[in-house]
């Protein structure tokens, strides 16, 4: 999917192309019901026109303006709902829609490496600036409406007096002049008031999301002490904002004002010379009382859509950023056969990094085969994983599974073929059965049950209110770690994937719940290429091979009886980990 426009009218134009003939109808519809509403005007004042005449014929004359003044405004009333109701359910309701799935869509499209730099809860507050572009079209057909009003207004007035009429179409472009002045500090103070809202709602959200943690270390007032500042700057902002739209609104009321009078004062004029007859200084005088108010109220309103159109662009940031990880375009899904893994020549590190975690790393795990990675904090072992999952790209080298290289593939065939058991497993505020069947389709509660079964979750899953269908609670909150782990197995169980990776999935266990996730990671890992990262060392026992990395290098590999025998690195790990009651250094 390709990244959104910077700007607002490119982005504006992807929607507005979409709709086109949506929108035509809405202009088409909405220049009928102006003209209608303005011959309205016209007419009544006819009819006064026909009334002061006092004649004989004058009653016949008025009584015929009454019926096109009647029929008019019914067709006038037709035509406005008619173009609201076209304009709101056929245009936009799927423009809202839309836009919520494309944004989210780019959103998911981000890399591991982007997502992991930002604050969540800035992005999601980006993505509900963006979103209020149907609230900025909505606005923007009422704006149409009176942009069109102004056009006819000046176009009658012009066939009574070119010269009023001319000065009613002088009146608004000057009005607007000012409006144009102010638009770039409008635009540049709201750009940054928008900002400012999306990183105090980051924030926010991050406070929220870690409450628990900043109650337990009693850090409330150092959070308040943080947040403040923000809070502040935020006010000052909206401060700023109010002021320059305040200054603005109130200068168009003065310019308004004073040539609406020099515009009534010259129509008087006019009629008092016989220049123009009864019924059309009735009809300046309708038109100018509303058309004049109407410039100020629609500058009120555009000077609102530049705020609106300020913010838009300022969301815009996450979904103008190309995505960092694409599929290629002849990217072909992923056919495993084995699950054979290979890594040739990977060089990688971290941006910002000055040593490479890798440089010029290979290995080859063959299909089927059980391989443990031990190692020190900072050797490669999660980064080695990533590699895999294609989270980050090596900056030379590539990744095989099973002689694909993953560079080639769909990211989405390489992560069906990859499941993940990590240490902290993800869980959703959903139902215990939804959380099982995450990642796989077509499943029933009977593959479920029995995915379970073999993960010793089912027995747990039972006893509690609602069984399957009880909900898990926020990222798994009422149940244990245990259960979460036993969950996660039973989701790779019934995914059945023919890669496994264990990224220290038993490391934060008591011995009770790590003797149940052993027991069911044998149901688990059969008939499949298995990569085991573990903190407790003596979990890698029943491996075909063990690695041992070091600064990005294999120094030691073997089974565990062999890098114990031979008193290596692993054996120092080894007892090191005993020493401190099973957990690693």
């Amino acid at each position: 999917m390709y990244p959104f426009p910077k700007k607002f009218w490119p982005f504006c134009a992807i929607y507005a192309k979409l709709y086109k003939w949506q929108i035509c109808a809405v202009f088409l519809l909405s220049i009928t019901e102006v003209w209608l509403i303005n011959m309205n005007n016209r007419l009544f004042a006819d009819i006064t026109g026909a009334i002061k005449l006092g004649d004989a014929d004058s009653y016949g004359v008025a009584m015929r303006f009454v019926w096109l003044l009647a029929i008019c405004g019914i067709c006038s009333i037709i035509a406005s709902q008619i173009s609201r109701y076209y304009f709101n359910a056929k245009f936009l309701v799927a423009c809202r829609s839309r836009l919520e799935k494309d944004l989210f869509a780019y959103l998911l499209g981000h890399s591991y490496e982007y997502i992991t730099t930002k604050q969540s809860g800035m992005l999601i507050q980006q993505k509900e600036q963006v979103k209020k572009l149907p609230e900025l079209l909505e606005n923007a057909f009422g704006d149409l409406r009176m942009v069109l009003d102004i056009l006819i207004k000046a176009i009658m007035l012009m066939c009574v007096s070119p010269i009023i009429g001319g000065g009613y179409l002088l009146c608004a472009v000057l009005v607007m002049f000012p409006g144009r002045a102010f638009a770039k500090p409008l635009s540049r103070v709201s750009k940054a008031r928008s900002k400012m809202s999306a990183i105090v709602d980051g924030r926010m959200l991050d406070i929220v999301n870690n409450l628990p943690l900043i109650k337990q270390y009693d850090n409330i007032n150092d959070e308040k002490r943080h947040l403040h500042p923000l809070l502040k700057q935020e006010y000052i902002l909206n401060q700023k904002n109010m002021l320059v739209s305040w200054g603005q609104y109130n200068l168009i009321g003065v310019i308004t004002s004073l040539l609406s009078f020099i515009i009534l004062l010259l129509g008087v004029y006019y009629w008092s010379i016989g220049a123009i007859s009864t019924a059309d200084i009735v009809f300046i005088l309708i038109t100018l009382t509303l058309g004049l108010s109407g410039l100020s109220e629609l500058q009120y309103y555009l000077q609102q859509d530049r705020q609106a159109i300020a913010t838009i662009e300022q969301g815009l940031e996450p979904f103008a950023e190309p995505h960092g990880i694409v599929d290629a375009e002849s990217a072909k899904a992923l056919k495993p056969h084995g699950g054979k893994i290979e890594f040739r020549h990977i060089d990688f590190a971290y941006k910002g990094a000055r040593k490479p975690i890798f440089k010029g790393f290979n290995l080859v795990i063959k299909a089927g085969e059980k391989v443990g990675i031990a190692g020190a904090s900072g050797s490669g072992k999660s980064t080695l994983i990533n590699l895999l999952q294609r989270s980050y790209e090596p900056n030379s080298g590539e990744i095989l599974i099973d002689g694909q290289n993953i560079t080639a593939i769909t990211q989405e065939s390489l992560h069906r073929a990859v499941s993940l058991i990590p240490q902290d497993t993800v869980m959703f505020n959903r139902r215990i059965a939804d959380n099982i069947a995450f990642g796989t389709e077509n499943c029933n509660r009977r593959k479920i049950k029995k995915a379970a079964q073999k993960a010793y979750a089912d027995d747990f899953i039972c006893d509690k209110e609602g069984g399957y269908d009880a909900f898990a609670g926020d990222r798994g909150c009422l149940l244990s770690g245990g259960e979460r782990q036993r969950i996660a197995i039973a989701r790779a169980i019934l995914r059945n994937a023919p890669v496994l990776v264990l990224d220290e999935a038993t490391s934060a266990l008591d011995s009770e719940s790590e003797i149940l996730i052993q027991k069911a990671l044998e149901n688990l890992i059969k008939n499949q290429t298995v990569i085991a990262i573990a903190h407790r060392l003596s979990t890698l026992k029943n491996m075909d091979r063990i690695l041992v990395l070091d600064k990005g290098k294999i120094c030691e590999e073997g089974t565990f009886e062999e890098l114990l025998s031979k008193g290596g690195k692993f054996a120092k790990l080894y007892a090191a980990t005993q020493r401190k009651g099973g957990k690693n250094v």
